[in-house]
């Protein structure tokens, strides 16, 4: 790597990680620390656990801060250097404006591949682990009576391979009953069964499903319905309630792909996913907005009128707040079926990447 893409890099750290620890502070000051007081006053919980939720958020919160972080790092690297006319000089050594914001574009492919790192690693589950401690507090040792979005997935250990898999909408602890079933059992890795029930229920200490129908899978051919039942003793899966409850996530509590296997299965289904597939392309369309933003704020850096990082801080939130504005009514706009999700959720990383590439083909003029 050349000494310039060094320097920038170093111009870059510092402001990024001022962002992170400024922007992680506001959102910590503004919802986490009213929810933990929240947790202290009207529960009584104690400090230790107080201090544990914490840090389980915490990842949560400064992974938020990356994309908005990215931008403000830009904006001062490069107003710093303008106003120091070390952009000048670069340009009349022969580097153009184009060549400068190379190492920056790079910055931002990183930045957005961490953010998803983090957010398919480490977020769902202190996601997870922060539900079931601020419930095992509240309930003594219980989850939540109703969860939405169950999968249960069975492996066999020997042949370590895919044994059965579990879905279920919604599932109810206090009547232990599952909505809108679906169950698929594997052979060898190959789908030959399935089955579908508007319900189940435990019942004589097994599961029952009621009100759906049978499928076999012959090889390399359609499924074919075998059976309509109103009731089916569903002894293949050996999960108690109880264990069942314990494989239930919410939506955030779930990784990208787990999110598109639920995708799947609702679409065979026919059911809307509208909402599930914006979700979905927002795991990785907002961790993108990081080289969006990283393309929009090298050229924003050299506006005139700069007095500093307090410019670049102001410039810093005007941008993200129109952005998740945008970000907003695009998803609003996709789960409704107005427009398709994908574009819903990629709408505002469309527009201010035109706009990046705008402003930086005019900062080459």
């Amino acid at each position: 790597m050349k000494r310039l893409d060094w320097y920038i890099l170093t111009e870059l750290i510092g402001p990024f990680l001022f962002g992170v620890a400024a922007f992680s502070s506001i959102m910590i000051g503004s919802s986490l620390v009213s929810e933990l007081a929240n947790y202290m006053i009207e529960w009584d919980m104690p400090i230790d656990l107080i201090g544990k939720i914490f840090m389980l958020k915490l990842p949560g919160v400064i992974v938020l801060t990356f994309p908005m972080s990215t931008l403000l790092a830009t904006l001062l690297a490069f107003g710093r250097m303008s106003g120091s006319s070390e952009i000048i000089a670069f340009k009349a050594g022969g580097v153009s404006f184009y060549r400068m914001v190379i190492p920056v574009l790079i910055v931002g492919i990183l930045v957005s591949g961490l953010t998803i790192y983090i957010n398919e690693r480490v977020v769902p589950f202190t996601v997870f682990e922060t539900r079931r401690l601020v419930t095992e507090f509240r309930y003594q040792d219980t989850l939540p009576t109703t969860q939405d979005y169950l999968k249960v997935t069975q492996i066999d250990k020997k042949k370590k391979s895919l044994d059965y898999e579990l879905w279920a909408d919604r599932f109810n602890g206090d009547t232990m009953t599952l909505s809108q079933v679906y169950f698929y059992d594997y052979e060898e890795k190959r789908l030959t069964f399935s089955v579908q029930a508007k319900e189940a229920k435990w019942l004589n200490d097994q599961w029952v499903f009621f009100d759906g129908k049978a499928y076999s899978y012959p090889k390399d051919d359609k499924p074919v319905m075998i059976a309509e039942f109103e009731e089916y003793d569903m002894k293949r899966i050996d999960r108690t309630p109880n264990q069942i409850s314990k494989n239930a996530k919410r939506i955030d509590e779930m990784t990208a792909e787990e999110l598109a296997d639920l995708i799947r299965i609702y679409e065979k289904d026919g059911k809307n996913v509208d909402k599930l597939v914006v979700k979905y392309h927002q795991r990785f369309s907002i961790p993108f907005s990081c080289l969006i933003f990283a393309l929009v704020g090298a050229p924003l850096g050299l506006q005139p009128n700069r007095s500093g990082s307090s410019i670049g801080l102001g410039i810093s939130i005007v941008v993200i707040f129109i952005y998740y504005v945008v970000l907003t009514t695009g998803g609003a706009l996709g789960q409704a079926g107005v427009i398709l999700p994908v574009l819903g959720a990629w709408t505002p990383n469309l527009i201010f990447g035109i706009l990046g590439i705008s402003l930086n083909y005019k900062a080459c003029r």
